[in-house]
């Protein structure tokens, strides 16, 4: 699986991990609403493990929806997942999180044209210069 793509499916499989630890999710009577959404995103899951072509649609509607119906749970979404998904997930990013993620898009052209393999979480925290992970 390309990285880009591994990343992409870590990363919805971290926040999946992380919503259920919150409201309405650590629920054990979910309503049928909420049912909905995990099953869209379970299917997308198995879309990016598939690698299927149409996945990022799929991934822009999921986000979407989830910050739309979800808004106290959107501080767990790394802010880098929005950016790979695109689309209307784009206007969710402040200008110097697109410059940087700009920043990102370059260096990994820069990897690629080497043939090298990256290391998404690494350059990202290269490139905020910093240790942590900012979600």
């Amino acid at each position: 699986m390309e990285s880009r793509t591994q990343y992409i499916l870590d990363a919805f499989s971290d926040l999946r991990h992380r919503i259920a630890e919150h409201a309405p999710f650590d629920q054990t009577d979910l309503t049928e609403e909420d049912k909905d959404f995990l099953e869209k995103w379970d299917e997308l899951t198995n879309k990016i493990q598939q690698n299927a072509l149409d996945y990022s649609f799929d991934a822009q509607e999921v986000l979407s929806r989830f910050i739309r119906c979800y808004a106290n749970l959107v501080p767990l979404i790394k802010r880098e997942l929005l950016w790979f998904v695109g689309g209307e997930c784009l206007h969710f990013l402040g200008d110097e999180e697109i410059t940087l993620y700009q920043q990102l898009e370059d260096r990994l052209y820069e990897l690629d044209s080497q043939n090298l393999r990256a290391d998404i979480s690494k350059e990202i925290t290269t490139l905020r210069g910093t240790s942590t992970q900012i979600h």
